[in-house]
C-alpha cells in the first residue's frame, strides 16, 4: 500500500488471451462448439451462454472450463467466473496468470486516470476511473483468489471513491494475511481521519471509539504518528466529555481519570514537542480538577522547560 512506487504495470512474459486459446482436437456436444467459436469472435455473452449450456455434458472439457471462466469476467458476472477458473487452474496456470496481468494492468491504468482526473479536480472523471479499476481488480481476485497485490489496489480504490467503511474491510482482511507495519499504517491513516472528522463535529464519543480501534490495530508501530496522535485524541476526547459532564451536572471524573491514563505514559515518550506541549497542557488541567497539587507543579515544571 506504498503509494509512491505501487501503480506500475505488470509485464506479460508470454500473452495467452481469449484470442490465441486453441480449440481442442476433443469431440464436443453442439453447444460447446459453438460457445468456442463465439469466445474467439470475443462475443463473450453469447459463448457464456452457449458453453455454461454445452458443460452440462462436457464436463470434463478443461479448455471450455477456461473459456467460460474468461467470458463471466468480460460480461461482468465475477462471482459466476470463480468456479470454471476453480476448475481450469491447474491445466491452465499460465493462461490464467496472463489473463490475470492483463486484467491488473487495465486496473493500473484506470487507477492513474482516476489520479490524473483527481490532480486536475474532474471528480466525476475520477469518480469513473476508479469505478472502473474496482471492478478490474475484483475481477483479478476471482482468476487468483490468493493475490494479495490485487486486494491492496481494491483498497485503495475504496478509498478514493470515499468507501472507507469497505476500504477497511479490505485492508483488514490484508492485514491478517500479511502481518505488515505498512499495512497497519494505512489502516490507522484511514481510521484516524475518521476520528479526527468525528471529534471536530464534536461527536466525542464517536471519536474516542475510533481512536480506541486505532490504539490496538496489530503491527502498528508505538512510535508511529497515527498511534501518537490517537492516543493523544483519546485523552482530549475524554477531557472534552469531562468538560460536558460538568456542565450537565454529572460526575467528570472518570473522564478525566481516563484522559491521565492515557496521555501520562504518552508524555515520556512523545518527541514532537508541539504534541507534548498539548499533552501537558490537558494533563495540567486534569490534575487541577482532581485537585492533585503535585503532579500539576510537575507537568507544569516541564512544560516551562520545553518551551525555552
Amino acid at each position: 500500500m506504498k503509494h509512491y512506487n505501487k501503480y506500475f504495470f505488470l509485464l506479460l512474459s508470454s500473452l495467452i488471451i481469449a484470442s490465441t486459446v486453441y480449440l481442442s482436437g476433443c469431440i464436443s456436444s453442439p453447444e460447446t462448439t459453438t460457445g468456442k467459436l463465439a469466445f474467439q469472435q470475443k462475443d463473450f455473452e453469447k459463448a457464456e451462454i452457449e458453453l455454461s449450456k454445452g458443460l452440462q455434458t462436457d464436463k470434463e472439457d478443461i479448455e471450455a472450463w477456461y473459456m467460460l471462466g474468461v467470458s463471466r469476467v468480460e460480461i461482468g458476472k465475477y462471482e459466476e467466473a470463480r468456479i470454471p477458473f476453480e476448475k481450469s487452474k491447474n491445466a491452465f496456470a499460465n493462461e490464467q496468470l496472463n489473463y490475470w496481468i492483463l486484467k491488473y494492468n487495465d486496473g493500473i491504468k484506470q487507477f492513474n486516470d482516476g489520479l490524473s482526473s483527481r490532480k486536475i479536480k474532474d471528480s466525476l472523471g475520477a469518480i469513473r476511473n476508479f469505478d472502473k479499476a474496482l471492478r478490474s481488480f475484483k475481477s483479478t481476485t476471482i482468476i487468483l483468489p490468493d493475490s494479495i497485490t490485487a486486494y491492496q489496489m481494491i483498497g485503495d480504490s475504496y478509498s478514493y471513491l470515499g468507501k472507507t467503511d469497505s476500504a477497511l474491510l479490505v485492508y483488514t482482511s490484508i492485514l491478517d494475511k500479511s502481518k505488515s507495519k505498512d499495512d497497519a499504517i494505512n489502516i490507522a491513516k484511514i481510521m484516524y481521519k475518521n476520528g479526527i472528522e468525528l471529534r471536530q463535529a464534536d461527536n466525542y464519543e464517536g471519536a474516542l471509539t475510533i481512536f480506541k480501534r486505532v490504539v490496538t490495530i496489530n503491527y502498528l508501530p508505538k512510535d508511529n504518528t497515527y498511534y501518537e496522535t490517537s492516543v493523544f485524541n483519546i485523552g482530549y476526547c475524554n477531557y472534552a466529555l469531562a468538560e460536558k459532564a460538568v456542565k450537565d451536572g454529572k460526575d467528570f471524573k472518570p473522564f478525566l481519570n481516563e484522559a491521565v491514563n492515557s496521555l501520562e505514559p504518552l508524555s515520556t515518550t512523545l518527541k514532537d514537542k508541539d504534541l507534548l506541549s498539548a499533552t501537558y497542557e490537558i494533563l495540567i488541567n486534569c490534575y487541577d480538577a482532581l485537585n492533585m497539587p503535585d503532579k500539576k507543579d510537575e507537568i507544569s515544571k516541564k512544560k516551562l522547560e520545553l518551551q525555552k
